[in-house]
């Protein structure tokens, strides 16, 4: 009876600094191998060669890692470049196939992911390294996020400086100078991902397409752009759930009862800036003003307005995205006559 699969040869991927762990399983005929390399395109090269020996061939295979952040960033560009499937799945994934145990190591964390890799394969989607332009944005775009705090904090200091009963003008002179050297990298940095973005024809054409958008500054564009680039449709309801500003359920029986509310996890810099675009479009924009004001007078909380404002944006931008159109200030009351029709 030939065996029915999409992933014949499922291989467990753990990533170190240094090296990684590697554990090939054939479902076919319940074999497993193992392998240690280093963690460096050498030893991805080897990897290969390894599985090609197996005849695991490209069609057949899946290789399944955590995500590791930075560590498992030259594995994703070797697989990607190579058209090795692999699904970078949730850090989390260990904990729905590993028993009660008190082993820990990396050859046995290996096979633990071939077999999430088994039991899970209808939900393994292949992850793909973004384009170069976009990893180099995604750097500087968390570098500059530190140097903003860093920054602030700072400038706090100085704030607070004349609250110390010491002298304290060798360490004002130092915070100020440190404060003029941050601002001037990050201009740099800012300059270096408007540069990648102009190198770049799809992404100067998304960029200039989606800052035609009310709210949509320069710093909500460079991390938009990060997040998003290369996907070509954008679910609004996912984006708002993935921030933390879409309303969930909090009921449980009959004892728990609460009204749906946002979870207010989730990326906390595009939180930030998606906030501050509200404030702004909530005030400079005649139609956002008016529903703004419209949720007040309805006795809703200032906060749940502006909530409620982030997700019209997401939609939004989500929108533009998906169509690839500009913003049209005048589409809601060239529209108005259509939605009265239909009411």
């Amino acid at each position: 009876m030939e065996l029915s699969i999409k992933w014949r040869f499922i291989v467990g991927i753990d990533i170190s600094k240094d090296h990684v762990d590697c554990y090939l399983l054939d479902r076919k005929t319940s074999r497993g191998w193992d392998l240690k390399i280093t963690n460096s395109y050498d030893g991805f090269d080897k990897l290969g060669h390894w599985l090609v020996e197996h005849n695991a061939a490209k069609s057949q295979s899946i290789l399944v890692s955590e995500h590791t952040g930075r560590y498992g960033e030259h594995l994703l560009r070797w697989t990607t470049d190579n058209d090795w499937p692999h699904a970078v799945v949730k850090t989390t994934a260990l904990d729905k196939v590993t028993p009660e145990h008190h082993r820990k190591d990396d050859p046995y964390d290996a096979a633990e992911l071939a077999d999430y890799g088994v039991r899970f394969s209808d939900r393994l989607r292949p992850t793909e390294a973004p384009a170069p332009a976009v990893g180099q944005i995604k750097r500087l775009q968390a570098e500059r996020r530190k140097m903003v705090d860093r920054r602030a904090a700072l400038k706090s200091k100085l704030t607070e400086a004349d609250t110390h009963d010491a002298d304290m003008c060798q360490l004002t002179a130092m915070w100020a100078q440190q404060i003029e050297l941050l601002s001037e990298h990050i201009e740099q940095l800012e300059q270096a991902m408007d540069q990648l973005i102009g190198q770049d024809e799809s992404l100067k054409a998304r960029h200039q397409t989606m800052r035609t958008a009310p709210g949509y500054g320069p710093v909500i564009g460079r991390f938009w752009l990060s997040l998003f680039a290369g996907q070509k449709k954008l679910d609004p309801r996912k984006i708002s759930s993935r921030f933390g500003f879409a309303p969930h359920a909090y009921r449980s029986g009959s004892s728990v009862k609460s009204p749906d509310r946002s979870t207010g996890f989730g990326n906390s810099e595009m939180r930030k800036l998606l906030h501050l675009a509200a404030r702004s479009v909530a005030n400079h924009r005649p139609h956002y003003r008016e529903y703004y004001e419209q949720k007040l007078a309805e006795g809703k909380h200032e906060l749940l307005a502006i909530n409620n404002i982030i997700n019209k944006l997401i939609r939004l931008y989500c929108t533009m995205w998906n169509n690839k159109a500009e913003y049209d200030p005048n589409y809601i009351q060239k529209n108005k006559h259509k939605w009265k029709k239909s009411a």
